[in-house]
């Protein structure tokens, strides 16, 4: 078959139209009467839009003592084989430092580790593909295959067969994790939203792929719910780790964020004195509901139970029932129940979302509930939670004291990831060498 010469003819135009950023480094540059100034050093971009944009060509000259200038990207008038300007040399001032810059292409993202919020890992940059308009500059891949990495070192020509095409990731994803060395902080170059869609799982996997200082710029860099879902699904020991990076108030915060259960899980291990010092700039009333829990024991119904749950009067109609939830519900992840108690919160049945949108909107809450109601105390085991909730197939059980007043549920993964800890500890340990 033979080839479409047009789609040809474009592929060769669309090629024509990208540089790639480890061609253009150590290209002389010439100025606008073609006289040798440097070598490309350097390009600095603005980071405002999705693709950053050329601002600043960063020029070097020498060798054991080296200068370096810095010329408005407008100012280049041609950047291919040699970036020449439309200037004079001795309008170039060299200086023996680069100019602080917040953001730069071989500084900041060739041969450096960057996130990938579309596959969710942490990846090398072998080469930068950038496309040419005008005379501007648009950052538009990154490339981390084993071609980019060829031509870097000359060897394309060469060996180029081992890898016939680009392995690229679109911009858009990519969140440098170059840290300021002044604030220790990270400017997020993609939206807050990007990062919000990884799961909290894979989110921690991939800032435990970084080093500390890069690791602790990106956490710093997340808003506070998303720091506490990470938080919440590290281990104990990266939780401390990074407990030492941060100041009591930052650490206040995220313990405020996280759902009490796992709240109360961490400050049970942490000293006494930390744990205080927590306490003491959390909002009152959140500190008060963790030190009860606290109270219990961690392998006890009262340990690991939460107190975030959705009860509601037993005098409520079901149509104010229904307006109630709507209200009142908008941060939690999942409503499995809804617990309707009296006057004094004592439990007098448990009813659900469907049973009321089913319900008359007339009929009272009460009417809703299920004939029986299953629950456990305070001090009543692990064991004897995982039963109930096995035996009668329920996501979530109520737990109340003698008096049968509600204080906390716990819910399918609370106790799932208890009799997990429990039967890790109780895993046969292999032999060295094995």
């Amino acid at each position: 078959m033979m080839a479409n010469p047009n789609l040809e003819e474009a592929k060769v135009k669309a090629q024509a139209m990208f540089l790639n950023f480890s061609g253009l480094l150590g290209k002389d540059v010439l100025d606008s009467e073609r006289k040798f100034i440097g070598k490309v050093w350097d390009i600095s971009a603005k980071t405002s839009e999705v693709y950053p944009k050329s601002d600043e060509l960063i020029i070097a000259k020498g060798f054991i003592k080296r200068y370096y200038a810095s010329v408005p990207f407008s100012s280049v008038s041609e950047i291919d084989g040699e970036a020449i300007l439309s200037v004079k040399s001795d309008e170039v001032k060299f200086e023996r430092a680069v100019k602080d810059y917040e953001f730069l292409l071989r500084r900041d993202i060739l041969d450096q580790q960057v996130v990938d919020t579309f596959n969710h890992k942490v990846i090398r940059v072998n080469d930068i593909h950038l496309l040419k308009i005008d005379r501007e500059l648009m950052v538009a891949h990154v490339d981390i295959g084993l071609r980019g990495l060829l031509r870097r070192l000359g060897w394309e020509k060469t060996l180029g067969f081992l890898a016939k095409r680009d392995d690229i990731v679109s911009w858009k994803f990519i969140q440098p994790v170059a840290i300021n060395p002044a604030s220790m902080t990270m400017k997020l170059s993609v939206s807050q939203k990007q990062l919000q869609g990884i799961p909290a799982a894979d989110l921690g996997e991939i800032m435990f792929d970084l080093n500390m200082n890069q690791r602790m710029g990106l956490f710093r860099a997340l808003d506070i719910k998303t720091k506490a879902k990470i938080f919440e699904n590290l281990e104990f020991e990266d939780q401390k780790a990074i407990l030492k990076e941060l100041d009591k108030k930052e650490a206040a915060s995220i313990v405020t964020s996280m759902s009490s259960d796992e709240a109360t899980d961490l400050l049970s291990k942490l000293p006494r004195g930390t744990v205080e010092n927590i306490l003491t700039l959390m909002e009152s009333d959140r500190a008060k509901k963790l030190s009860m829990l606290l109270g219990y024991s961690s392998d006890s119904a009262g340990g690991l139970m939460t107190t975030e749950f959705v009860s509601m009067p037993d005098t409520m109609i079901v149509e104010a029932a229904i307006d109630y939830i709507k209200n009142q519900t908008r941060e939690f992840d999942t409503v499995p129940y809804i617990y309707v108690v009296d006057d004094k919160h004592k439990l007098q049945g448990v009813t659900t979302i469907r049973k009321l949108l089913f319900a008359d909107l007339k009929d009272a809450v009460l009417k809703t509930v299920f004939p029986t109601t299953i629950y456990v105390h305070l001090h009543d085991s692990v064991k004897e939670v995982a039963f109930l909730m096995d035996k009668y197939k329920v996501s979530a059980i109520p737990v109340v004291d003698e008096n049968k007043l509600l204080h906390g549920i716990i819910t399918m993964d609370d106790i799932l990831s208890q009799v997990v800890a429990i039967a890790w500890r109780k895993r046969p340990r292999k032999a060295k060498g094995l």
